[in-house]
C-alpha cells in the first residue's frame, strides 16, 4: 500500500517541489496553504495526479484549520504515514527596528503552527505505531547571523522542538527528522533581502545558492529510508 504524506505550505517553492516529487514516486499527497488561488492552481497543474493528490485551503497558524485538514487527509487516504512541516517564511529586520506584530506572526507560522499541526497528526501515527515527521529548519537553526536573529530564533526553536519530540516519540516507533538547508534559490528570498545580504555579508557579490531540487532529493531520501534506519538531521549547503 502506498504511503500518505501531509505537507504544509505545498503550493509554491520547496513545498511544491516536494509535492511533485513524492507524487511521481507513488505517494498519496495531501497539502495545503492559506492562499486559495494557489491551491486551485496547484490542483489544475498536477491534474494528472488527482487520484493521489488532495489540496486544501487552510492556515497553519489556526488550530481548527489544522484539525480539519488532518481529518480530511485521513478520510481521503485512510492514514498519514509522513508529516512534512514545511510552511514558513522569513522576516529580517535590524534588532532595533523589529515590529512586534511581524515577528510574532513569523513565530506563529514557523514554530507554533508546526507544533499544532503535529499535535493533530500524532494520535493517528500513535494508533498505527509508526510514522515519520520531517521538520524543515535551516542553517539558521544551527548558526546565528547578524540581521537574521529573529529568523534564527524561530529556526533554533524548530531544532529544539524536534530534538525533544524525537525522544518523546521513539517508544511509539515514530521517527523525527530535520532538514537544514543553506540559501535556496526560491521566492523565499525577496530581491530586497538578497541586496541587503550582498551589502552586509558578501562584499557586493551574489552568493552561490542551492537549487530547490537539491532539498527535494534530500526529502525523498528521508521518506524512502529503510525501516531499520533513522535519519535524524540533514544539513545541505551550497558548494
Amino acid at each position: 500500500m502506498a504511503k500518505t504524506v501531509l505537507i504544509s505550505g505545498g503550493t509554491s517553492g520547496l513545498g511544491k517541489g516536494m509535492v511533485l516529487q513524492l507524487l511521481k514516486e507513488g505517494f498519496g499527497v495531501s497539502t495545503f496553504s492559506k492562499d486559495g488561488t494557489k491551491c486551485q492552481t496547484l490542483s489544475a497543474e498536477f491534474k494528472e495526479f488527482e487520484k493521489n493528490l488532495l489540496v486544501s485551503a487552510g492556515d497553519v497558524t489556526k488550530e481548527e484549520d489544522n484539525r480539519r485538514i488532518v481529518e480530511a487527509t485521513i478520510q481521503r487516504f485512510g492514514r498519514i504515514d509522513i508529516l512534512i512541516n514545511n510552511a514558513g517564511y522569513g522576516y529580517f529586520p535590524a534588532a532595533d527596528a523589529v515590529e512586534q506584530e511581524k515577528f510574532e506572526d513569523m513565530l506563529r507560522v514557523n514554530v507554533v503552527g508546526m507544533t499544532i499541526l503535529t499535535k493533530h497528526v500524532l494520535p493517528h501515527m500513535k494508533k498505527q505505531k509508526s510514522g515519520l515527521i520531517i521538520n524543515i529548519s535551516s542553517i539558521s537553526g544551527k548558526v546565528g547571523f547578524g540581521g537574521s536573529e529573529f529568523y534564527n530564533a524561530t529556526k533554533f526553536g524548530v531544532m529544539g522542538y524536534s530534538d525533544g519530540l524525537r525522544l518523546e516519540l521513539e517508544p511509539f516507533h515514530i521517527k523525527v527528522s530535520t532538514v537544514c538547508p543553506g540559501m535556496v534559490d526560491t521566492p523565499f528570498f525577496t530581491p530586497e533581502e538578497i541586496e541587503r545580504r550582498m551589502k552586509t555579508r558578501w562584499n557586493g557579490k551574489r552568493p552561490q545558492m542551492l537549487d530547490a531540487s537539491d532539498i527535494v532529493r534530500a526529502i525523498s531520501f528521508i521518506c524512502n529510508q529503510s525501516e531499520h534506519s533513522n535519519v535524524q538531521d540533514i544539513l545541505v549547503m551550497p558548494f
